[in-house]
C-alpha cells in the first residue's frame, strides 16, 4: 500500500486545485510532502525497529499509516491534507522498512529468493497500479476515496 499511495495521487492533482482553489505546484505538495517524508524518515524507522522490534514497529506502521490515510479523506484544507501525508509517509515508512528483514527472519532459507520476489513483485505492481486505481476512484468516487481506499 505504501508504494500505491506514492503513485494514487498524482491523477488527483486536477481535483485537489479545483476543491481547495490552488495552484498546480500547490497540489503537487501532497506528493511531495509524503515523498520527502519517507525519504527522509526510511532510515530513522529501520534503526527504530533494530532498538524496538521489527514486528512492533511493523504493526505500529500499519496503525499509523490507516488512521493517516483516513485523515487525509476527512482533510479540510489542501494544508491539512500536506500535514496528514506527512504522518501518512511516517506510517509508511515503519512498514518499508521492515518489509525485506521481516521476510529473511519469517521464511526458510530455500524458499527465501521465491518470497524476496514476491515482495519486490507487490511492491513495483503497487507503483504500477498507482495512477490507475487513483484515475478510476477519482472519476467515480472523488479525491477522497484515493486516501480512503487504503483504511480497509
Amino acid at each position: 500500500m505504501g508504494q500505491l499511495d506514492a503513485s494514487i495521487v498524482t491523477l488527483a492533482f486536477p481535483a485537489l486545485q479545483r476543491d481547495f482553489h490552488a495552484s498546480l505546484a500547490a497540489a503537487q505538495w501532497v506528493s511531495l510532502a509524503y515523498l520527502l517524508a519517507l525519504v527522509g524518515l526510511l532510515a530513522g524507522a529501520g534503526r527504530l525497529a533494530d532498538a524496538a522490534g521489527r514486528k512492533l514497529v511493523y504493526l505500529y506502521g500499519f496503525l499509523v499509516f490507516t488512521v493517516a490515510s483516513a485523515a487525509c479523506g476527512f482533510a479540510p484544507t489542501l494544508e491539512a491534507l500536506i500535514g496528514f501525508r506527512v504522518l501518512q509517509a511516517a506510517g509508511a515508512a515503519m512498514l518499508q522498512a521492515n518489509s525485506v528483514a521481516l521476510v529473511v527472519t519469517s521464511v526458510p532459507r530455500t524458499r527465501m529468493r521465491a518470497a524476496l520476489g514476491m515482495q519486490a513483485a507487490a511492491q513495483a505492481l503497487g507503483l504500477a497500479l498507482g495512477p490507475t486505481v487513483g484515475g478510476l476512484l477519482v472519476g467515480s468516487a472523488g479525491w477522497r476515496w484515493v486516501f480512503w481506499v487504503n483504511v480497509p
